[in-house]
């Protein structure tokens, strides 16, 4: 598969976000993070444009390169700030579940009313315990 100038381009920009992502969330907790996203919002549209599958397709091929600071929630923070719109606003879940040995995993996915854009290949699997709706400026 050949990659264009815009893919190349979305990449790059899916990558860069999902590092400062993984840096923020280090330092500051979530809530302060996705009300500095919000405002922030119009500029990652700007960098990260296309489709939504597109979008996705760029966060996910890049996410996949960079390892452990990729993580569910780091993607799922960068689809809501990217697709959600006043007209289309997304839902950022957090749920768990209990492993065999008793360990607990939590997961992180977004949802279009009841799509889920990202995520979701095992969101069924985990309760919710979280949800937020699109912070919206």
């Amino acid at each position: 598969m050949r990659l264009s100038i815009s893919d190349w381009r979305r990449l790059a920009a899916a990558a860069c976000s999902q590092v400062l992502t993984a840096c923020a969330l280090r330092t500051m907790p979530l809530p302060a993070l996705r009300t500095m996203f919000a405002r922030v919002r119009p500029f990652a549209r700007l960098m990260l444009k296309g489709s939504d599958e597109d979008v996705i397709w760029a966060i996910e091929a890049s996410g996949r390169r960079l390892g452990g600071l990729s993580t569910c929630l780091v993607r799922a923070i960068i689809v809501d700030m990217c697709l959600s719109t006043p007209e289309r606003p997304l839902r950022l879940t957090i749920g768990v579940r209990r492993e065999l040995v008793g360990d607990l995993q939590s997961h992180a996915w977004v949802e279009d009313r009841d799509r889920i854009l990202i995520g979701g290949s095992t969101a069924g699997e985990f309760l919710p315990l979280v949800a937020w709706d699109s912070l919206l400026t």
